[in-house]
């Protein structure tokens, strides 16, 4: 049986995004993903930039699975399970969210690095071929967001992102105490937990 079978009726971006990420999980504050930085419970910015939540595995890539034509018009239901799906979003700086967009996550040889004055560990590739590699503290935490997605709901991943490499980043960077509380937590809000976290 897929996790997604076991959720909760968390089927509604917005109202989880409102009425759940910021006042529930985030409530005493919490880190971004990408830099690294700290927010204070209530606070919806960082360094005078403004925070959004990440999905960790792209709405746009839900979406197309779910045969949608864009994520802003698609009534499937197991689409709105997904988007909303606690285990996928994230606190992050508005801008590098922007920069990620639906950019596959990979290894980037040398430095490619942007954003460096608030955003130092954050590098992107450029073109049509761009990769994003996350910060070593949260290869693992990605990798654990992204499997789980792939679990739950039967998703799979683009040919430019290899699985090897998700797996690789679960294995050098597994999980600490702030991200197996996190799991408890959104195991109490949504009634499942994220089996690659132990």
């Amino acid at each position: 049986m897929p996790v997604a079978a076991q959720k909760t009726v968390l089927d509604d971006y917005d109202r989880v995004r409102d009425e759940v990420i910021w006042p529930t999980l985030y409530g005493l504050g919490g880190e971004t993903l990408y830099c690294g930085a700290r927010f204070e419970a209530g606070q919806r910015q960082v360094g005078g930039r403004r925070l959004t939540l990440e999905h960790v595995y792209p709405a746009d890539w839900i979406a197309e699975h779910y045969g949608c034509d864009n994520r802003d018009a698609c009534p499937v239901q197991a689409y709105r399970f997904a988007e909303a799906d606690l285990h996928n979003l994230r606190p992050a700086i508005g801008n590098i969210n922007s920069s990620r967009q639906d950019t596959s996550l990979g290894e980037i040889p040398g430095e490619q690095r942007r954003f460096q004055e608030y955003c130092p560990d954050y590098e992107r590739t450029s073109g049509d071929s761009a990769v994003v590699e996350p910060r070593d503290a949260v290869k693992g935490d990605m990798a654990r967001s992204l499997l789980y997605m792939l679990n739950a709901y039967g998703l799979g991943l683009p040919d430019d992102m290899e699985l090897q490499m998700l797996l690789k980043w679960h294995a050098s960077d597994p999980p600490d105490d702030a991200e197996r509380a996190r799991n408890a937590a959104i195991a109490r809000i949504q009634g499942n937990r994220n089996p690659y976290i132990r």
